[in-house]
Order: structure tokens, then C-alpha cells, then sequence
């Protein structure tokens, strides 16, 4: 599926806000813009959809602006309207446009659609949030945590104003960076949207605890040696994203010149992720970096930035991991899921030997559909 690049400009145009200027205050979930999506721009098993732009709250606080598909499935919709699971992609990039839902359903190298239709195979609506500032006008701060978890949590509230078939009883569920969105949805749902009826958090390859690596590993005399898999490339994508949150910290003092390139390259480069990636071949971590970031004032405002909430849950968790990730590697999940079980958080994780970050979403399967359909029944 790959929607027209007029849309996306006549979505920009929708807005009012395509050149600087803050967003104006309205009621996170209020719809700003409303298409219908036509039969080529549907995903296989969608029997209609709808293109919206919608509010929401940024990090800190701020109004700010998300676009988003919705898609419904065929047939008739249960008593009180068709269970949603409201999706989080995965990384695809950090400027507009870079969004799966513009760019024919690709983050990162993957192509998310066929677990967005099997979702709808199973009797429920997706609504597949692209983030602030990559659908719609704004800035993309690279996973930062309430900013993300409020797209995903304000789709929701936009759904149920679009078609009247559509439920406020949900699952949230998503990939990579998008398993870390969904599990700060989770984590505020109760305290920012408790109308909303939230049934459980499905969470694949979350990222998390990246901001220990970054700690540790972010400085000028680092070795060259292979930590992850375009883990160069990730690490940049944070900064710049901690670097609008907070420029009072100074990120781009830390930085060398090729640091500050790849920085320019993240936020205003063409070619979303490949391009930002292609920027990166050949420099290493250290060479980033013109000293350690190990400013403890930094260190604080990573935590608060993108650190994984361990409480908040009022519902289960589902994380599921592959052993051969070398993107997400296990053992930062393993220390996720013992975080979660001491806050006391239904918390259940689902391991899987052969799979990888990307694997895991075809191989969790059986495993996704049974918490599903336990926590939230498609057809009561």
C-alpha cells in the first residue's frame, strides 16, 4: 500500500500548520483532518479505511499533531462496535512522510501490513499511528516515551469519532520502537485517557534499556567493535530527538562535526531510515563523539527521555522475543521482564530460539492471538 505523495501534502495542507507555529490547544484525540481511503490504498483484509490527522500531546506537555489509518474489517461489527488494536511501527526514519503508512508499509527493512492484516483477520480494527511530526506536521522526537504513548492512546480516542462502529475497548500492540510506544500507553492509559478501555499491551522486541548502552558506550575513546546492529545509526536518532526535548542540555557540544552531520542527516536528510543509514556506513560510535556524555544531568534526561515505565500497568503484558535478535538482543528484554515482575506487573514473556527482531512477529503468532483473544475477545 502505497498512498499517493499528494495526500500526504494536502494532509499537511489540512492542518494549517505546515510552516512553523505551535499547535493550537484542543482536546487530544480531536480530528483535524478526514479521508476516506480508496480500494488501492487499502491493506489486504480491510474492507474500508480512513487517512486522519489528529491531536495529541507531545513530551512535554505540549499540543502537538499525529497523522494515522484506521482500517476496519468486513463483515458486521459485534454489539458495541469492532475491538481495535491500536498499532505502533517500528523505526522507519525521522522526517515527514517516514511513516509506514505513506511509504508502503515498510519500517526498517520489514514490511509490518501482514501483521496489520492479521489482525484484521481475526476480527478487529487496526488504527496504526504514524508518531508526532512524521504524518503530519511537527518534529519526530526518536522514541520518546509519553510522546509516543499518547499517539498511540489519542488514535483511539480519534477512532471512535470517525466511524461509529468503532470501539473504545482496545489492545495496544507494537514492533521494535513501537513495542516501547505501546508499553508507555500502557503504562499512562489510566491517568490520560481513563475513558479509554484499555485490555492488555502486546509488546514485540521492545526497545529498552538503550539508555544504559548509551551511557556506557557513548564516548571518544570507544574501540570500534560491533554492539548491535545499527546501533551507530539508532544512537543519533535519540539525541536528536533528546536535543529538541531539551535543548538546554547542550547535546551538540558532545558531538564531533561527523556527529553533527549524521545529527543534520537524521533530522533533515532525504531518504527516511535507508538514507540516514547509508550517511552512517563507516563511522563508528566513538568517532561521533568529542567527549563521553556522561554528564549526570544527561544520563537523568535519557532515563526520563526513553527509560521503559516499570509501573502504571493496570493491565497484562505480552513481550515477546526472538534469541537470534541482534537489534534488540534478549538480554535487555530479560531485564525488562524482571523490572515489570517486580513492580508487580502482569507481565508474561514469550521467548523464541530461531527468531529475529524481525522473525518474532511471524513466529509469535499462536502465542499473540491466544493473549489477545483472552484479554479482549474480538466478538463478545
Amino acid at each position: 500500500m502505497i498512498l499517493a505523495a499528494a495526500v500526504a501534502l494536502s494532509t499537511v495542507a489540512a492542518t494549517g500548520a505546515a510552516t512553523a507555529g505551535p499547535v493550537e490547544a484542543a482536546a487530544p484525540g480531536t480530528i483535524v483532518h478526514l479521508e476516506a481511503l480508496s480500494a488501492a490504498d487499502l491493506i489486504p483484509g480491510a474492507d474500508k479505511g480512513f487517512r486522519i490527522v489528529y491531536r495529541t500531546t507531545g513530551q512535554n506537555g505540549e499540543p502537538e499533531l499525529s497523522g494515522g489509518n484506521i482500517y476496519l474489517p468486513a463483515g458486521t461489527p459485534p454489539a458495541g462496535g469492532w475491538r481495535v488494536v491500536s498499532w505502533g511501527h517500528s523505526t522507519s526514519g525521522m522526517t515527514l512522510g517516514c511513516t509506514p503508512n505513506l511509504d508502503g508499509g515498510l519500517a526498517d527493512t520489514w514490511d509490518e501490513t501482514p501483521q496489520l492484516s492479521t489482525y484484521l483477520a481475526q476480527g478487529y480494527a487496526v488504527e496504526a499511528t504514524d508518531y508526532i511530526g512524521l504524518g503530519a506536521p511537527g518534529f519526530y522526537e526518536y522514541l520518546a516515551g509519553r510522546a509516543d504513548g499518547h499517539a498511540v492512546l489519542d488514535i483511539v480516542r480519534a477512532g471512535a469519532a470517525v466511524d461509529p462502529t468503532l470501539s473504545e475497548s482496545f489492545v495496544l500492540a507494537g514492533h521494535s520502537i513501537g513495542g516501547h510506544s505501546v508499553l508507555d500507553g500502557a503504562s499512562q492509559a489510566a491517568g490520560y485517557a481513563p475513558e479509554l478501555d484499555l485490555h492488555g499491551t502486546v509488546s514485540y522486541a521492545p526497545t529498552s534499556n538503550v539508555e544504559d548502552l548509551i551511557d556506557t558506550l557513548a564516548r571518544p575513546d570507544l574501540p570500534e567493535l560491533s554492539i548491535l546492529q545499527g546501533f551507530e545509526t539508532r544512537v543519533v536518532m535519540i539525541l536528536a530527538g533528546l536535543d529538541h526535548a531539551r535543548p538546554e542540555l547542550g547535546i551538540t557540544d558532545y558531538l564531533t562535526p561527523v556527529g553533527r552531520q549524521l545529527l543534520d542527516a537524521a533530522t533533515t536528510g532525504p531518504g527516511c531510515l535507508a538514507g540516514l543509514d547509508a550517511a552512517a556506513v563507516g563511522k563508528s560510535l566513538g568517532s561521533l563523539f568529542s567527549r563521553p556524555l556522561s554528564d549526570p544531568a544527561i544520563s537523568a534526561a535519557l532515563r526520563d527521555y526513553l527509560a521503559v515505565p516499570t509501573t502504571g500497568y493496570q493491565r497484562p503484558v505480552l513481550l515477546l522475543q526472538g534469541v537470534s535478535d541482534t537489534l534488540q538482543p534478549i538480554p535487555t528484554t530479560l531485564l525488562l521482564q524482571q523490572e515489570l515482575q517486580q513492580a508487580g506487573v502482569d507481565s508474561r514473556l514469550r521467548v523464541y530460539p530461531s527468531a529475529t527482531h524481525f522473525t518474532v512477529l511471524k513466529q509469535a503468532d499462536s502465542d499473540t492471538r491466544s493473549f489477545v483473544s483472552e484479554v479482549l475477545p474480538s466478538r463478545g
